[in-house]
């Protein structure tokens, strides 16, 4: 190949066992110079985001302006070094786990290596990649570093910041859901799943994890422009903390996301969370007293055994509690209400009876009983005499 030949591009097919790792193509040219060009061999989805480099690395091998030139080099030259830790990373993983205890490796990987690897696949977006990267973190191929545990060196790092100021949502949704597989959790102080934050969960990124200044990735969301996909998946988290962390997170300065956001006019953010908040409040939860160890059915029913009554959920019981006792405060709403209304007819009534009182002791006191004069004449009542006789 001469150099004034235009670049070629050779297209083969061979066969690659199911493995990762790394290899090397050689190409030589017209003359006594060779060189070797790296490749990776991993998972499609792993493949297809790496292969971006190879747009990068053309690029610097037609360059022809000298200012574009050594940035475009450096480019190249970052791409390539990216490759060639990225292959040693999976060919060290594989190795380990084909053979075991008897790797002859017996340095782990280093972990600065390992954090510029993670740092420059974030900064590219390459959701697939990050993944593959966190579980040969978990399956002990990497040292934490100067950390105790894998966890605090995933928190020192900050992977949940990065990507929320990147405004890249499938990332952001890929680090609150990861967890990492029990099987492969062999690391230092993975066996308690301990969180750098003192609390235990299985998830490790979370919304509301504070780094510097007192800042979470909710505060970061807050104050950033064009952020409302990013603040949308912080506040679905399956933890279930982004919305309680948006008005209880406060900062180094005692200010909170919502903070944030108001001092930043950002008032489609609040009104994104505040409808959540809505939303969630109007939802109606069912409590249910269940067991923590339950008799399965199946088995009861073939040894012909009865189930236990402790092992019944007892819905029915709760939906009547809360009928009579909603029975019981419109009972109460009806007695007091009809208890008003009677006060309004007691006056009128008071004095009526007490006219009629008057009434009848007055005819007591000034009338008798009549005296007849005549007893054959006719009677007329003229002729009566009242008073007494």
């Amino acid at each position: 190949m001469n150099e004034h030949d235009k670049p070629q591009c050779l297209n083969f097919q061979c066969s690659v066992p199911n493995f990762v790792g790394r290899g090397f193509i050689e190409i030589e040219d017209h003359g006594l110079s060779s060189s070797f060009f790296p490749f990776i061999v991993a998972e499609p989805e792993v493949c297809s985001e790496i292969r971006m480099l190879e747009d990068a690395i053309q690029v610097a091998e037609t360059a022809t302006d000298i200012h574009t030139l050594a940035e475009t080099m450096d480019i190249k030259n970052q791409s390539l070094d990216y490759i060639h830790e990225m292959g040693w990373l999976l060919h060290r993983s594989h190795l380990k786990f084909r053979l075991g205890q008897l790797d002859p490796n017996l340095v782990p990987f280093p972990f600065k290596r390992f954090e510029w690897l993670v740092q420059f696949s974030m900064d590219h977006d390459w959701c697939a990649v990050v993944r593959k990267l966190l579980a040969i973190m978990f399956d002990g191929t990497v040292d934490a570093g100067e950390h105790s545990s894998f966890e605090l060196a995933l928190f020192h790092m900050g992977l949940l910041h990065r990507a929320v100021r990147r405004n890249c949502r499938p990332m952001v949704e890929l680090l609150l859901r990861y967890t990492p597989d029990k099987q492969q959790s062999g690391g230092p102080g993975t066996q308690q799943n301990q969180q750098a934050d003192g609390h235990d969960s299985r998830f490790m990124f979370k919304p509301d994890a504070a780094g510097p200044a007192g800042l979470t990735p909710l505060h970061v969301a807050a104050c950033s422009d064009g952020a409302e996909n990013v603040l949308d998946a912080l506040t679905d988290d399956p933890g279930l903390v982004g919305i309680d962390a948006w008005k209880k997170s406060r900062d180094n300065t005692g200010l909170t996301p919502f903070d944030y956001a108001c001092m930043r006019g950002h008032y489609s953010y609040i009104h994104l969370i505040q409808r959540k908040i809505d939303k969630k409040s109007e939802s109606s939860y069912v409590v249910l007293d269940i067991p923590s160890s339950l008799v399965d059915y199946n088995s009861k029913q073939k040894d012909g055994h009865k189930l236990p009554d402790f092992a019944s959920l007892h819905t029915e019981k709760i939906e009547m509690k809360a009928m009579q006792q909603h029975l019981k405060v419109c009972e109460r709403k009806l007695v007091y209400g009809a208890a008003r209304t009677s006060l309004v007819y007691r006056p009128a009534m008071l004095s009526m009876v007490a006219i009629a009182a008057v009434c009848v002791c007055v005819a007591l006191l000034f009338k008798s009983s009549p005296e007849v004069l005549y007893v054959f004449q006719p009677f007329r009542w003229e002729m009566l005499k009242y008073g007494s006789s």
